[in-house]
């Protein structure tokens, strides 16, 4: 759609060192406010996708062929002054392990601090955009959050520390990898009731995952992928009500919402 935030064409993702072609031919958007999901299981490309997208492949090891875009701009063709401009400010990146995306060693204000600070901004104003982003982002006893360092702090915690992050900067899509998987049950559906916060501010998420569950939870469209390749995309509900891929219906048995919906 021409109104879509991000456009993914025929993206074909290869190893150059084996000749595979971990994704192959995929297309997708995800549009203002909207949520697309990359839902498979391990090695189905999704995360591979998610790289691509972030420019984070090496191109001595992957070749990446397609059609990228941020709006009208061609994220396979940028510069490196212009991917500055780009990576973790119009997009942002909310990890599976939020643990090795912040310095365990270092205060979240400091963390926050070094992301978010503005030219010329004092350090009052900073804490104060710090502490009203963690607000927003479902936090409690921010004082004690903003003190501490990440290994104090729980995983679904820290996820929210991220979000925080995120919403702050502005980003107009984030890429949630897996943001449920090293969480709880209660952990994962706050973290993902945050993410759709972030929609009613009007920002996409692009979020991988292995379960329906959390799929489900996050609404939207949603791609099946199965070696790099899609079986079966569309709006969630109606893929849950009518799946028409054997993988599809595998999925849906291994997460038991097909039974749970029966037992309700």
């Amino acid at each position: 759609m021409s109104g879509a935030l991000l456009s993914v064409r025929n993206l074909t993702v290869r190893h150059l060192g084996s000749g595979r072609e971990l994704v192959r031919g995929l297309s997708f958007t995800v549009e203002p406010g909207g949520a697309t999901i990359l839902l498979g299981q391990s090695g189905s490309g999704k995360t591979m996708t998610c790289r691509a997208i972030l420019g984070l492949l090496n191109r001595r090891s992957f070749s990446v062929s397609g059609d990228i875009r941020l709006g009208g701009l061609n994220l396979l063709n940028l510069s490196e002054r212009d991917r500055k401009a780009i990576y973790g400010k119009r997009i942002a990146l909310v990890p599976q392990n939020p643990m090795t995306a912040l310095d365990p060693s270092v205060r979240i204000l400091t963390q926050m601090a070094r992301i978010l600070k503005r030219p010329g901004e004092t350090r009052a104003l900073l804490r104060g955009r710090c502490e009203s982003a963690l607000y927003t982002a479902g936090l409690d006893d921010i004082g004690r959050v903003l003190r501490s360092r990440p290994y104090e702090l729980s995983g679904g915690m820290l996820q929210r520390v991220i979000i925080a992050i995120a919403l702050e900067t502005g980003s107009e899509l984030i890429i949630a990898d897996e943001p449920t998987t090293a969480i709880d049950a209660v952990h994962r559906d706050l973290t993902i009731d945050e993410l759709n916060r972030l929609r009613d501010v009007h920002r996409a998420v692009l979020m991988v995952t292995h379960d329906f569950q959390s799929a489900r939870r996050m609404g939207g469209d949603v791609v099946v992928m199965l070696d790099g390749k899609a079986v079966e995309r569309g709006e969630l509900n109606s893929v849950i009500a009518s799946p028409r891929a054997a993988y599809t219906l595998e999925l849906l048995a291994a997460s038991d919402l097909t039974r749970r919906d029966d037992r309700a």
